[in-house]
């Protein structure tokens, strides 16, 4: 009997040995923990479960990794306080992977150092863990509890998830598109039209995507329910990964004669830029639905959108131009790494001649931390999540869109279909 992806991966990992499949529990091994920001919490597991000397053990120091993402450096005391437990149980535990004074996405750097590789099963105590799929790697996010017991054991238990194959026909586009994409499921099927399945993205548009766009699309893959998001082992994602590490790995590629939920097919081709509108990351409508609604903010960012292509999309269409001075443009990359490679390209004159902010890396545009909104203000963002109060007051309003819809907008003063600048830019 064929098999899906995630029954390959639970298969390879089943600490019995034995074959499972979608509906089966299974006993899995871990191949990676990523870690960010909630050390505290999990030592406060381990004091309420009776263990005041906090957490025992890592059963594996080279497969933990832990990065303190998220509120670095500390934007308070209370967070500060945070980090200092966290230092102090990184020593304690003498992790080998521990990045402190690296402002940047746990993920991004996950997949920056080569921490993330095709066929394995590596969790995270952070949602977005999805995006590992985009390497072919199952990724998920889970709890302090179940983090805490990975960590110390190296194992956990699953239920195999049944999978939706996602077949994207047409041609990739040469922008950063992969957002439209993933909020027209969304908008079509519902936000949780995926809860608690696995997703396979396929066809020629996904083989034709760069990494930058599957990670956006894997990444999202939990705003839609999905437990993972997986893409294939193509070319591109074996040169990628090949030139972060030397460890071997094995690759996902589901069988032809899996059995899947449901198939479901999207013409690329016929696909316009959308927007998802407050307060919901399924509310999605063509962008030329909000044209002319005025923005005060607009952000690129996020393990969503933080990476070169996507900086360089804003970069492109902002370039000799200026920004109308009512608007903020904040431009946070998601990783050092990509931060070197917007800096060794000379795209960051462009983007701060026009008036754009480019900060830190880092997740702080992604929440309350930068970038924060007062009442009624209005912001355009390729960031995460757009639910009330996500930007600071729960009176602004919050809509989510690609990095090329984000900066046209930004450019604008309003919401503006971005396919007159990308004309001009691509």
């Amino acid at each position: 009997m064929g098999m899906t992806m995630a029954e390959q991966l639970f298969s390879r990992n089943n600490k019995t040995g034995n074959a499972v499949y979608a509906g089966d529990i299974v006993d899995a091994k871990i191949d990676g923990v990523m870690v960010c920001l909630a050390l505290d919490e999990i030592e406060k597991h381990m004091h309420n479960t009776g263990m005041p000397e906090g957490l025992p053990r890592v059963w594996d120091r080279d497969k933990v990794y832990y990065i303190m993402d998220h509120f670095q450096p500390a934007p308070n005391v209370e967070v500060a306080e945070r980090n200092r437990i966290g230092r102090e149980m990184a020593r304690r535990l003498e992790f080998k992977h521990f990045f402190d004074s690296h402002p940047a996405v746990g993920h991004q750097v996950m997949c920056d150092k080569g921490f993330v590789r095709p066929g394995e099963l590596i969790i995270g105590n952070d949602s977005h863990s999805t995006i590992y799929g985009a390497l072919n790697a199952g990724g998920t996010g889970l709890g302090e509890a179940d983090i805490a017991y990975a960590m110390t054991f190296g194992e956990l238990w699953f239920q195999v998830p049944e999978t939706i194959k996602i077949e994207l026909k047409g041609r990739a586009r040469p922008y950063p598109f992969g957002k439209d994409i993933i909020l027209y499921l969304a908008g079509k099927y519902g936000d949780d039209f995926a809860q608690y399945r696995s997703l396979e993205f396929t066809g020629s548009a996904a083989d034709g995507m760069a990494i930058s766009d599957r990670m956006c699309m894997a990444d999202h893959g939990v705003e839609v329910g999905a437990k993972f998001g997986f893409f294939r082992a193509d070319d591109k994602v074996m040169e990628y990964v090949s030139a972060r590490t030397k460890q071997a790995f094995k690759p996902l590629e589901a069988d032809s004669d899996a059995k899947y939920e449901k198939i479901i097919e999207v013409d690329v081709d016929n696909l316009d830029f959308v927007v998802a509108k407050p307060h919901n990351f399924d509310k999605v409508v063509p962008v030329k639905e909000t044209a002319g609604v005025k923005i005060d903010q607009a952000v690129i960012g996020s393990c969503a959108n933080g990476r070169y292509e996507d900086i360089l999309a804003a970069a492109k269409i902002l370039k000799g131009k200026k920004l109308p001075s009512h608007v903020r443009f904040l431009i946070q990359p998601a990783s050092w790494d990509v931060y070197r490679q917007c800096l060794n390209s000379g795209i960051i004159p462009d983007l701060l001649d026009a008036g754009a902010q480019v900060l830190n890396p880092g997740c702080g545009v992604c929440q309350p931390v930068l970038g924060v909104l007062s009442k009624g203000e209005v912001c355009i963002t390729s960031a995460t999540r757009n639910y009330k109060g996500r930007l600071g007051s729960t009176d602004a309003f919050v809509y989510l869109a690609g990095p090329a819809t984000v900066a046209a907008s930004a450019l604008a003063g309003e919401i503006v279909d971005p396919k007159e600048v990308l004309h001009e830019c691509y």
